[in-house]
This record gives C-alpha cells, structure tokens and sequence, in this order.
C-alpha cells in the first residue's frame, strides 16, 4: 500500500516483491533498461523476441509485462493477444518509438496497461510502474483514490528524480546518470578510477571511515575537475570522470590528465584521531570509442591485472573476442548434452606386434552437420563454465556400458571426478551389479596440480581395485609428475606424455626422460603406453626402448564403433 508519504523506497520495495517478464530483441536498448529495472525489480526474466517471450510466460509465473512493439518472429503485439488469451488481466506496459502509432488501437483493445517511450525515461517509468504496482498491490483500491495516487506521484517528481540519478553517500550524479549523460556526448572521454584495496579500510578502519573517504574522495575529484569533466559514483569504491565538453584533444593531452590526477592523490590524506589515510588508484581511460563504458572498464580491469596506475584502451588489450568464443562454445557443449550428441570414440592401444590389445575411451561432441568435434576446442570452456563434470559423466557411462562386451577400456578420471561423490558412488553401483567388468576397466588418473588431496585418490584407487579395475597414470612426464606419489599408489600402467613422445626423434632431451621413464618403470613392474605414436621412426625407437604398448594416429583414429 501507499501513503502520503510514499518515497521511491516504497515504490522499489513493492516491485521487489514482483516478477518482471521484459521482452526486447534490441540487445543495446535491453542492456540499457535492465540497468534501470534492475534498480526496482529483483525478480526478472528476459525475453530476446515475442516468440521467446510468449515461451517463457507459458512456462512460468509472472506479475506484469513490459514488451517491445516491433520485433523478429512474433512482435509485441501479436505476442500479447496470444497472453492475453491466457491471462486477460495482467499489466502489460509497451515500449515504443513515436514513430510507432500503428499499435495503438489493438494494444487498447487488449488493455494495455500504460506506455514507455523510447529512448527510456526513468521518469517516465517511475510513473508507469508505480500504477501497475498501485494495482497489483490492492483491486480494492477506488478509483478516487488511483487518481489521488498518481497526483502525489507526480508531485514528488523532483525528490524521486533526485533519488534515482543521485549517489545517496557522496552526492555525485550516479551510473544511471552517467548512461543518460554519456549519450548526449558525440566523443565521450571516460576516466574509470578505482581506489586500490578500499575493502581493507573497511576492514580495518569500520565501514564509517570507508564512508568518509568516499565522501572526501568525491569532493577531492569535483574540485580536480572544474569544468573540464563531469564527476560520477560508479558504486562501491569506483567513480568516473566524464568530458563534458566536445574537444578533440590528443592521446597525450589526456595521458598527462591522468598523470597530473595520479600527482595529486599522491597528496591526498585523510586524517583521524591518531592515524591518517592515504589511498592508490588504477585508472582506465576510453577515448571516443563506439563502446567507451565497456572499453574503459577493460581498460581498467588490464591496468589492475599488469599493476599500472593507469592504461588508455587500444585493440591489443581487448578480450571480448575470448569472451564471445566462450559463449558460443558454451552453447555448442550445452546443446551437445541436451540432444545426446556427447560422442564417446575409442582409440586402439597396441602391443609390439600391432595388435589391438585395449582401446582408450575419448569424448567428442557432435556438431550439426554431424562432424565430431576436437575436445581441444572446447575442453578449456567446459572446465571454466563448469560443465566438464557432466561431459565426463556421461563419457565414462557410456564406457562402462560398453564394459559389457569382451573389450579391454580406459577411461579418464579427474580430480574433480574424484571428489564427485554421487557420480562415484553411481560407478560403484554398477560393478556391483555386473562384477564381470571390473578386470576390463582401466582407470586413467592425470597427475595434476588440481589435486588438492592425495588421499583422495589413494582413497579412489583402494576402492576400485576391489572389483578389479587396473589404475594408469596418464600424461606423465608433462610437467607435474611425482615418483614418490607413483612409488605410493603403485600404478599398473604409466603413460608416457605425448609431448614427449613425438619429439624424441629430434630431440635429445626428449629421448633420455623416455628412457629413463621406461626403465624406472620396469623397474617398479609397471608397464608402459607410449602416447601420440605418429610414425614409424618413433614407434620403432620406442619399441627398443622395451615400452609395452602404443598408442597414436600412426596406428588408428579414435573409432565411433568397435567390433
């Protein structure tokens, strides 16, 4: 409910108990009103199109709509009859351009509960969405009294303006002023600056000395600017700097702009009672750039990873290329394990005499056209967006079943797939039910700095040699490789790195560790697989070194099907 006294805590309050469906396909202008909506709504699922849109509030609840008029597959409109027909009274605002007056009489027609303008004006939606909050906090409520509601909105305009694009600690304009402003400015100049460590004052001085050096940070910036930028409170510890005016100075003119800034919070000193503050900065500089926010922000972020006090964005610190090859791989791999297209192939380990003896279980993923997919593509984003664990699950599943028949398989076991208890306990399960596969299982554990306990894998090994499965070390000699921990679990097989395999032709170095690697082995009686074998050359020298098995393209691609 809302009083006389209703501030815009109230209206944020209200919306926060409220699910929020936004619809815009417009990736730019979606990105610029979340930044507000995420300003009063906790709860909100984005739509990218109408189709998108009506597919999302099929499947979940919702309290009120805001939605785009023109958009690909199914517009807005078309999108909120077919709501309609589902649910005849919930809110539903429409974002629009002027241009866009055609839609008028059938948003009408289906009770469109008000409009937003485009560009998006906060205030503007501050009174839009305060109606629709009005009416999905009380029915009840009379008609005089939605009148009397939007009357005192409106007549505190100014202090709700004030609370959206003012900082309530420094003062400063905040970021949504900053995104409003920035747009007004044909080539912004953007200072991003970030106080060094400010959660150690927090932690050691209390969160009200904190307080105090943003403020007096704030005003040290207002007084460093004059007329030249605009001062902002980005949040936290972060502010920026905004050209205000439309000069075209050169690189250097602001390079010495940020070293004068530098000079002077060498100077800045805030004192206490028996103790005084210093503080350091990192600074990222975006000079008329399409994307200057983003840019400066990388900026930034290069300058704090390589310790410089400041860094101007150029092409060669841009990492968003990394970024979008993430996503798109971590599309490919979710939708490889959605569609059961997580590929186990099986490359043949041979004896001297070339006979297949095993074959090691490997994954692929399989694309659209069919093709198999290189792990080497994809493996570092699965890791890195979590979704490894589920890859592997699947991969040693599908080669556990394959247990059933006469072959001899390895499979790979991380770390993490150690420490992956349900998972574990699932294989487990499934020697126990079928006890003939255990001595056709081989186990490959990479020896990596990853393992966090090795406990943990003496603990693994110790459990699975009961149902007679074999344990190999794989990708020894690589790098993190430990003869005491080889000596304490006492492998059955140890395979030899294949970046040292394939070098040992041409390079020295390469061929004494193999030979030393094979004879210490031996030695403990553990046989040997020599990984990458990819000519004759190789295979030879290896064969009279006295390695056991081969394993490698000279002898056969991983195989979708064995017989």
């Amino acid at each position: 409910m809302y009083s006389e006294k209703m501030t815009i805590k109230d209206i944020v309050k209200s919306c926060q108990k409220y699910k929020l469906l936004y619809v815009e396909d417009d990736e730019i202008s979606r990105e610029t009103s979340l930044e507000m909506f995420k300003n009063f709504f906790i709860n909100i699922d984005v739509a990218i199109d109408g189709e998108d849109g009506l597919k999302k509030f099929k499947n979940n609840y919702y309290d009120m709509i805001i939605t785009d008029v023109n958009m690909p597959k199914l517009n807005g409109i078309e999108m909120f009859k077919a709501i309609r027909e589902i649910d005849s009274e919930i809110p539903v605002l429409i974002l629009s351009a002027r241009n866009e007056s055609s839609f008028f009489l059938d948003s009408i027609k289906l009770n469109v509960s008000g409009y937003l303008l485009k560009p998006l004006d906060p205030q503007q939606f501050i009174t839009q969405i305060s109606k629709i909050v009005h009416e999905l906090s009380s029915k009840s409520y009379t008609k005089d009294y939605e009148q009397y509601l939007e009357k005192e909105v409106s007549k505190r305009t100014q202090e709700l303006h004030h609370e959206l694009y003012y900082d309530s600690v420094t003062g400063l304009l905040n970021r949504y002023s900053f995104f409003k402003k920035v747009k007004e400015i044909e080539f912004p100049i953007v200072f991003i600056i970030d106080i060094d460590k400010f959660k150690v004052i927090n932690e050691f001085y209390g969160n009200s000395v904190g307080t105090l050096v943003l403020k007096k940070f704030a005003q040290f910036l207002t007084d460093f600017s004059t007329t030249k930028y605009e001062v902002f409170r980005l949040s936290g510890d972060e502010f920026i700097l905004l050209e205000n005016t439309l000069s075209k100075e050169t690189q250097e003119y602001y390079e010495d702009n940020a070293k004068k800034l530098l000079e002077e919070i060498s100077s800045f000193e805030i004192e206490l009672k028996d103790d005084y503050i210093t503080i350091d900065v990192s600074i990222g500089i975006s000079i008329a750039q399409e994307n200057m926010f983003e840019t400066a922000k990388m900026a930034l972020d290069y300058a704090k990873t390589h310790n410089k006090q400041f860094i101007i964005y150029n092409n060669s610190i841009d990492e968003r290329h990394k970024i979008q090859d993430a996503i798109k791989w971590k599309r490919v791999i979710k939708n490889a394990i959605v569609n059961n297209n997580v590929v186990a192939v099986y490359q043949p380990i041979v004896d001297k005499n070339r006979n297949i003896i095993k074959y090691e279980t490997l994954m692929r993923l399989r694309d659209s056209d069919g093709k198999l997919i290189s792990p080497f593509l994809f493996l570092d984003i699965a890791i890195k967006t979590k979704m490894y664990n589920e890859l592997s699950s699947i991969i040693i599943t599908k080669a556990l079943n394959k247990l059933k028949t006469d072959k001899i398989l390895s499979m790979n076991f991380t770390y993490d797939d150690i420490k992956n208890t349900p998972f574990i306990e699932k294989i487990e399960n499934f020697f126990k039910e079928n006890p003939e596969t255990g001595s056709k299982a081989i186990f490959e554990i990479t020896e990596s700095q990853s393992i966090k306990n090795y406990d943990d894998v003496k603990n693994f090994i110790k459990q699975f040699r009961a149902y007679g499965v074999k344990i190999a070390i794989d990708d020894f000699g690589s790098g993190f490789s430990n003869f005491e921990y080889i000596l304490e679990i006492e492998p059955d097989y140890l395979k030899i790195d294949g970046s040292l395999v394939k070098n040992i032709d041409t390079d020295k170095k390469s061929l004494i560790l193999v030979k030393a690697i094979v004879q210490f082995s031996h030695e403990l009686g553990i046989e040997v697989i020599a990984e990458y074998v990819h000519s004759e050359t190789v295979f030879l020298m290896l064969k009279d070194m006295g390695v056991d098995s081969y394993q490698g393209f000279y002898f056969s691609e991983p195989l979708e099907e064995i017989n």
